[in-house]
């Protein structure tokens, strides 16, 4: 009889012990596969959100006290005026991917098709005249701070981008009520926004300008302002427009930006001395302007990730150590156990070689449907216990997908999680030579007996 069939026999025969050994194997392999997958799933989400585009400074006015006769402290907000010239001084200082400027004004519309005037949501004295909304003119409406934090969310259509002109974000409560879609165009018209005797009225004072603008996106509103305030300061009356909508309306000039300008660094590490190079720049009037920082936490983010693969780490080299010594253990008793059937063998004049060979295809074939079963088992376990500890890690990466689709569109946490067949194939393979050492080792000091040997230590 060969030793294949020895070893099918003796799995047979004693299924409590290869049951056994099959729990214990598929435990370690499957807490080693979760651990692997966990510890991989980190560094990858540390590698991305330092690459996310994950920090930013934004480039804003200064604001000033002002005391008048009386006493009273009046707060007041200081012009900016930065030129495409400044911009590019800026982008001079490091690694900056995008850049979004922003400039402020109104608009009133109306329908093109049919004439009508667009029907803005109405806020505190509204009338026909200040029937109007607020225009956001930008180069990146997904890197607008509200779609950003996740107060205004992307409902249909896409985003504007650098390459759009003409184009606009509404509300899809305007959409509503005016039976709006994406890819209807519109006609905004020149406006601003006063106030006088109490009332809000519309002030603009020059040649009223038109242009026509087409629907590229309507977006939601997830967290609601309960502000009391006029029709064009609502949210659900603010468009985001193409950065040439508001040069054509006279309400800005071509490449100045009277808002802010936010500027998007490849790495969060050089965003302080990125910024600091920044400061240094004179053309800019530091009286009247400032530098706000974001890193959208990721200082906060990367050492968490850090100290959880530090912890999975440790676990995985004291699992390793315990589960091969306590298999070798396992396996040195099971042996020993059979130093009669061993004795019976080798005084049938089987080799020692063909013993060993039984030995090892007994254990061999176990840690197969083991790892079988374990790498199920560590899919499921992983999956599940990577959501949970990375649910708050989740990168927004800044691609060109994601600027027309908008941060929503992150990449999945499943997809940090599996891992590849090469590194599952080693893990098994370093499993199976502690199996093969083991068995090696605790048949060696069997082996090397004579039969006679043996049957005396039987006796």
């Amino acid at each position: 009889m060969d030793c294949k069939k020895r070893a099918g026999l003796y799995l047979l025969r004693k299924k409590g012990k290869a049951i056994s050994i099959f729990l214990l194997i598929m435990v370690v392999s499957t807490f080693l596969i979760s651990c692997f997958s966990l510890l991989t799933a980190s560094e990858k989400l540390a590698s991305d959100i330092r690459g996310a585009l994950g920090a930013a400074f934004y480039l804003r006015a200064s604001t000033g006290v002002v005391s008048d006769e009386n006493g009273e402290m009046t707060v007041t907000e200081n012009h900016i005026r930065i030129t495409d010239n400044e911009i590019k001084r800026i982008q001079n200082c490091g690694n900056i991917a995008y850049h979004n400027p922003i400039n402020y004004g109104y608009a009133k519309g109306e329908q093109l098709t049919k004439g009508n005037p667009i029907a803005f949501i109405h806020g505190e004295k509204h009338t026909e005249d200040n029937n109007m909304g607020a225009v956001t003119a930008l180069r990146y409406s997904a890197l607008e701070t509200d779609f950003v934090d996740e107060v205004l969310a992307l409902a249909a259509g896409r985003h504007i981008t650098e390459a759009d002109t003409n184009a606009v974000l509404i509300s899809s409560e305007v959409a509503a009520v005016n039976g709006l879609s994406v890819g209807d165009k519109i006609v905004l018209s020149s406006s601003e926004l006063g106030e006088a005797d109490g009332e809000y009225i519309d002030v603009w004072s020059g040649e009223r300008k038109e242009t026509v603008v087409t629907i590229v996106g309507i977006y939601d509103i997830l967290e609601a302002d309960a502000n009391v305030t006029a029709t064009a300061g609502r949210q659900e009356n603010r468009i985001y427009a193409s950065m040439d909508v508001l040069t054509q309306l006279a309400a800005s000039e071509p490449s100045v930006y009277t808002g802010e300008v936010g500027f998007y660094v490849t790495d969060p590490k050089t965003l302080d001395e990125i910024v600091s190079k920044v400061q240094q720049i004179e053309e800019i009037d530091w009286k009247t302007h400032f530098i706000r920082t974001n890193d959208f936490q990721y200082s906060k983010i990367s050492d968490s990730l850090t100290s959880l693969g530090d912890l999975i780490k440790i676990l995985l080299a004291c699992v390793s150590i315990v589960s091969a010594a306590v298999l070798t253990l396992i396996l040195t008793l099971r042996i020993r156990g059979r130093i009669p059937e061993a004795g019976i063998l080798l005084g049938a004049g089987i080799p020692k070689g063909e013993i060993i060979k039984q030995f090892l295809l007994e254990v061999l074939s176990v840690a197969a449907i083991a790892f079988l079963f374990s790498y199920a088992a560590s899919f499921g376990i992983s999956h599940n216990l990577g959501n949970h500890l990375f649910a708050d890690f989740q990168p927004n990466l800044i691609n060109a997908a994601a600027l027309q689709n908008g941060m929503s569109d992150a990449v999945s946490i499943d997809s940090y999680l599996t891992l590849g067949i090469g590194k599952t194939l080693l893990i098994y393979g370093c499993q199976l030579i502690v199996v093969v050492l083991s068995v090696l080792l605790s048949s060696a000091s069997i082996l090397k007996l004579k039969p006679r040997e043996i049957l005396t230590k039987m006796s």
